[in-house]
């Protein structure tokens, strides 16, 4: 009997799954069908005297193939849905990263689809092209470096602002020790190599095996954590070489993020 409920809970369970999933399907379709594929606009018609004077300037202007373009070179924002008005489309490929990059090579090739469908449906054959390309020609080029020049900041300086912002502590990870290495010698981060170095040297007169007969392994144990600690201090400190080459620098950096997934790590 017990068998069988689980398996019943087990097919329930499935069921409202699928159901769920066919009713965010659903969702999204009519919201596409509702957004994307409704009824053309209304257009003016003719009076009785001639046509209708408008202005082009008040009319919906048409939408560039090559403007298009420009928007759809960013992967990651796909700025030429809500150009062309399709802002479900654009959702949907945001929250997806463009459907894991398939939809961003498929935009490529219907793309003169898009904007053909936009100008026909939503545009009078009179009506000007818009001029926003001149703009993106010099504002898209400073927001992708602005987005490169963010995201390497990312990559350069987030360990260290997990480690100020004690997230991550970095210090402890890399010296191995059970504690952070200053709170250890109890000093300060910003010690001075000789404040560090009589630290040092007070904690190993209190916790060496020769002073502390019968102590045995508690005391190895804390002149192992005191002397791992005092070598991190010390290379902290250090001045970087003057020779130190980019690869020193960047292998730096991947050390940092190695304690950075080291603390995620334990803590899943």
């Amino acid at each position: 009997m017990d068998d069988l409920q689980e398996i019943l809970e087990d097919e329930e369970f499935n069921l409202q799954s699928l159901l769920i999933s066919l009713v965010h399907l659903g969702t999204i379709f009519i919201l596409c069908r509702a957004c994307c594929c409704g009824a053309n606009p209304a257009r003016p018609q003719p009076g009785p005297g001639g046509g209708v004077q408008v202005n082009s300037d008040a009319l919906q202007q048409r939408k560039r193939l090559f403007t298009s373009y420009l928007l759809w070179l960013n992967p990651f924002i796909p700025a030429h849905h809500f150009y062309l008005d399709r802002p479900v489309h654009g959702l949907c490929a945001f929250w997806t990263v463009n459907f894991a990059g398939l939809g961003w090579l498929l935009d490529a090739f219907l793309m003169p689809c898009y904007v053909r469908s936009f100008n026909n449906l939503r545009c009078a054959p009179e009506a000007p092209y818009d001029n926003s390309r001149r703009r993106l020609l010099c504002h898209l080029p400073l927001f992708m470096f602005g987005v490169l020049a963010i995201m390497l900041g990312l990559v350069v300086y987030l360990p260290v602002i997990l480690h100020t912002l004690q997230v991550v502590d970095i210090d402890r990870i890399a010296a191995q020790t059970q504690v952070n290495p200053y709170e250890l010698l109890g000093i300060s981060k910003g010690a001075t190599a000789s404040e560090a170095r009589a630290a040092y040297r007070s904690a190993s007169l209190q916790w060496h095996p020769d002073r502390n007969p019968g102590c045995g392994k508690e005391c190895e144990d804390k002149m192992s954590e005191i002397t791992k600690a005092y070598e991190l201090i010390k290379k902290r400190q250090a001045p970087p070489p003057p020779d130190r080459s980019w690869e020193g620098w960047m292998q730096a950096i991947v050390e940092d993020w190695k304690h950075v997934f080291e603390v995620f790590e334990g803590r899943s």
